[in-house]
């Protein structure tokens, strides 16, 4: 968004319990995800103080909370801590926006910034519980420094795992998230073409949105493509990093619809995040009553899950 595998153990089965301490969760990247079927709900909520408001619209805990942390800034221990009390666990998105003269992606994959990567992911190590990092997402688009250059960003994404492993860091689990749409859509800048391979990821993500009125796209239409091309490309776990729907065309029926899709043709989203934010369009799910009252009634399904142990 312009805003700007792991796999857990099953622990429990499904049951009216809707948080789990995160520090009880154990997870092995090694695990590919299985057939147990739902989807965890996650959400950005622009802002942590937001999150118990959030919850109680939707009726349901998150599973998974998402925020972004600029190049530079430190691993956010705090703002962690406050999501695992909530019994979630977090989604931080890295975005390495820093101007530098040999270029961001060859500064970080020359070791440019190695004590820095290395700090963060100590202090993630350090924090101990479990811990999404969406590196520099959305590399197949136009309108972030890091995009545009397939082999470049494969260096730093690799980059960033070797300090992982260096550091040891293993409750901290790597997605890789690019656009629906890659732009521009030249052959180059096709989505596999930015793929580092199953053994430098983790989780592979998937992001995308319906823009309202003349722009308006079915669920389907947003991610079916993209959805087709990451199952063939892999068989690591999927989410949907981020996605929403603006007004301006049946905003209320586009979200029954899209939780009606996941559930009986996406089976291998195990995950999604709500972009909950009025920016460039109000993708609130309270930007209108009717938006977010489908919103609630989709998640009360029982496939919709406040605890991501249960989709493993």
């Amino acid at each position: 968004m312009r805003l700007r595998g792991w796999s857990l153990i099953l622990l429990l089965f499904l049951c009216g319990c809707d948080t789990l301490p995160v520090s009880r969760l154990s997870i092995n990247p090694q695990i590919k995800t299985g057939s147990y079927p739902g989807t965890a709900i996650g959400a950005y909520v622009d802002g942590l103080g937001n999150l118990p408001a959030f919850q109680s619209a939707i009726g349901k805990n998150l599973a998974v909370v998402l925020w972004y942390i600029p190049w530079t800034g430190s691993f956010p221990v705090a703002d962690a801590e406050t999501v695992s009390a909530n019994g979630s666990i977090p989604l931080i998105t890295w975005e390495p926006c820093i101007a530098d003269p040999a270029g961001t992606l060859e500064a970080i994959a020359s070791g440019s910034y190695e004590t820095y990567v290395r700090s963060f992911l100590q202090a993630a190590k350090d924090w101990g519980k479990p811990v999404f990092l969406r590196f520099a997402h959305e590399m197949n688009g136009n309108w972030y420094p890091w995009a545009g250059s397939p082999d470049k960003y494969k260096k730093a994404w690799t980059y960033i795992y070797n300090v992982r492993e260096a550091v040891g860091a293993s409750n901290v689990y790597l997605v890789w998230c690019p656009n629906n749409t890659s732009q521009p859509g030249d052959a180059w800048n096709n989505i596999a073409a930015y793929y580092p391979g199953d053994q430098y990821v983790d989780w592979v993500g998937m992001d995308g949105y319906n823009w309202g009125a003349a722009s308006w796209q079915t669920f389907d239409a947003v991610f079916g493509d993209i959805y087709s091309q990451l199952t063939a490309l892999t068989a690591k776990p999927l989410m949907i990093g981020e996605f929403a729907c603006a007004e301006g065309g049946g905003k209320a029926g586009w979200i029954s619809d899209a939780f009606l899709k996941i559930r009986a043709d996406y089976p291998r989203v195990k995950l999604f995040c709500w972009f909950n934010i009025n920016k460039e369009k109000d993708w609130r799910i309270a930007s209108s009553p009717s938006a977010e009252a489908a919103f609630k009634n989709s998640l009360q399904n029982a496939y919709y899950l406040a605890r991501i142990d249960q989709v493993m």
